[in-house]
């Protein structure tokens, strides 16, 4: 079983959860920190086969803002405390032996894709609690876990609860927009909407046969939902290009080898980040 995990979503749920405030002797905030290593630190990623943490480096540099400047222009860019504490979940990921994948031109949800594809055969647990990621469902090979509720996606669960296929995520998105990554989508082109058109058309070149047809379209205002695919068409185009994920080609993950050294060196990493005594259980787990 391959684990990967989309941990800058799992740091930023900490940091921007209540709860008391751990300042180092550096003077930063760590408490997102420690948290997610707490939540990191057991047996079924520390005893896996494989457990690959995927980073969040590419605000502001990424292939998508390229595409569309606007694009999560509503995010703030980190603070120091918030770069302090990602790089040294990096490293100690690293020290872990996990893989760790960063990019400045792709997200998160790009490297969990490619980590995906280098991995064409085997089962794979996607942990994250970003809906974007649903499309990289397959069923019987590739689930979600999210990691606040434990609840787990298969693509049964998102055919029969949601009613869309993983392959119409990107559309859905394009077509309803995304507030929280900045994409505008359709005016009259709800929830609703998108999801009774992509139950009666497949994909993208359906849709925009049927709204050149004569047909009737399967949804409240035909006419108007067509004159307003038509006259935003670019849009969406442009937002599939967006909501759609990128896998990286010929990536080579990098697994270190948990040795007695390296558990010292993770124990004096933990030590300089001064949280060591706060994860005196979860550290015991690698010497037991």
């Amino acid at each position: 079983m391959k684990h990967i995990i989309d941990i800058s979503a799992v740091f930023f749920r900490y940091y921007f959860a209540p709860g008391p405030v751990v300042i180092n002797d550096d003077g930063y905030d760590v408490s997102a920190l420690l948290s997610s290593l707490r939540w990191l630190l057991k047996p079924e990623f520390l005893l896996a086969e494989s457990t690959i943490c995927c980073f969040d480096e590419s605000l502001g540099t990424g292939f998508r803002h390229e595409l569309d400047p606007e694009y999560k222009a509503n995010r703030p860019l980190p603070t120091d405390d918030i770069i302090y504490q990602l790089s040294a979940l990096k490293l100690v990921c690293e020290t872990l032996g996990f893989a760790v994948l960063a990019s400045d031109e792709l997200e998160a949800d790009d490297l969990i894709a490619t980590t995906i594809a280098c991995y064409p055969s085997d089962p794979c647990v996607i942990h994250s609690r970003d809906k974007d990621l649903r499309q990289l469902l397959i069923e019987g090979r590739v689930t979600m876990q999210d990691v606040a509720t434990n609840q787990i996606w298969t693509q049964k669960r998102l055919e029969e609860e949601v009613g869309l296929a993983p392959q119409q995520i990107p559309l859905y998105l394009a077509m309803v927009g995304d507030v929280s990554d900045n994409i505008p989508g359709v005016p009259g082109i709800g929830d609703k909407t998108a999801l009774r058109l992509l139950q009666a058309y497949e994909d993208w070149p359906q849709i925009m046969d049927a709204v050149h047809s004569d047909d009737i379209l399967p949804v409240r205002g035909s006419a108007r939902i067509k004159q307003n695919i038509l006259e935003y068409q670019d849009r969406i185009v442009l937002n599939l290009k967006l909501t759609q994920l990128k896998v990286l080609k010929d990536q080579t993950l990098r697994f270190k080898v948990r040795t007695s050294d390296q558990i010292d060196e993770l124990m004096a990493q933990c030590e300089v980040l001064g949280i060591a005594h706060r994860l005196k259980k979860p550290l015991q787990r690698l010497t037991s």
